[in-house]
């Protein structure tokens, strides 16, 4: 038997200004859920800028530092289908550009950040569809639910408070509801999220020994519209609380309290198929 592979391709590229303190670099984007038909590939590369990033993000770790975050990663997902809902998997490859400064002291560090795996699958209003069957999918209202696992992976300096990597398994489950007035045009979309950590027993910065996080809450706001049928803008909000670290048991006082805006865009290509 013959057997085709679809293979479709986009491009995201986001920035970010924070407002009343600083957001971490875990922001989503618009449209990051959207059906798909099943079994195929998926193909992201994502850029992003995010300005004063805080330690809720495990990067560094007190309040008084500026961070500005270069990020870019590729996401690669298989679509599937759960029971007649669209589902999928995916490998997360990211990587950093992060600068600090505090006062008159400046540093920089790149390398690949956290190598993450993400689990998601629809809850209603995403059926699985076959490529043909996709091609006459009007969108509409849906939710669906996303496991992330990221993992210990990345480039880490034990001695160096910053870093591209956090050095520790994180989990991360997100809910989706994303509603559209016009059949796709036009989407208004919310995410919740929570994330746990493990700790960094491999901290060593400052003769340290070990380094914890409590749990990060996040909620995103998305408002993104097509100003052609395969391109789109968005303007996005971001809030989080929690997430404060402890060094050696000690509570560093750097909880997020943090509401972000940014805007973004993403520009799809056509699919390819090969046999």
């Amino acid at each position: 038997m013959l057997r085709c592979v679809r293979f479709l391709a986009g491009i995201l590229c986001a920035v970010g200004a924070d407002f009343s303190s600083p957001s971490n670099v875990w922001a989503g984007s618009a449209r990051d859920y959207l059906n798909a038909p099943i079994d195929s590939w998926l193909a992201f590369y994502n850029a992003g800028y995010s300005a004063s990033v805080t330690p809720e993000d495990g990067l560094d770790l007190t309040a008084r530092i500026r961070t500005n975050v270069v990020s870019q990663s590729v996401v690669l997902t298989r679509t599937m289908d759960y029971g007649g809902r669209t589902g999928g998997v995916s490998i997360v490859l990211p990587y950093l550009y992060v600068e600090s400064s505090s006062g008159s002291n400046r540093t920089a560090v790149q390398g690949v950040s956290d190598i993450g795996f993400l689990w998601q699958m629809n809850i209603f209003g995403g059926p699985a569809l076959s490529p043909e069957a996709f091609a006459s999918f009007v969108p509409q209202t849906f939710s669906s639910f996303h496991l992330f696992v990221g993992t210990p992976l990345g480039d880490y300096e034990p001695r160096r408070t910053l870093n591209p990597s956090a050095n520790r398994w994180t989990l991360r489950p997100t809910v989706n509801f994303s509603y559209t007035p016009d059949r796709g045009w036009t989407w208004l979309e919310t995410y919740a999220s929570a994330a746990a950590f493990t700790p960094n027993d491999a901290f060593q910065a400052g003769g340290a020994s070990r380094l914890t996080q409590r749990a990060l809450f996040i909620v995103e706001g998305h408002a993104s519209r097509n100003i052609t049928p395969r391109i789109w803008l968005s303007a996005d909000a971001y809030y989080n609380a929690g997430g404060e670290t402890s060094v050696d048991g000690v509570p560093q006082g750097n909880a997020a309290d943090t509401l972000r805006l940014g805007a973004g865009a993403r520009a799809s290509g056509p699919a390819a198929t090969w046999c």
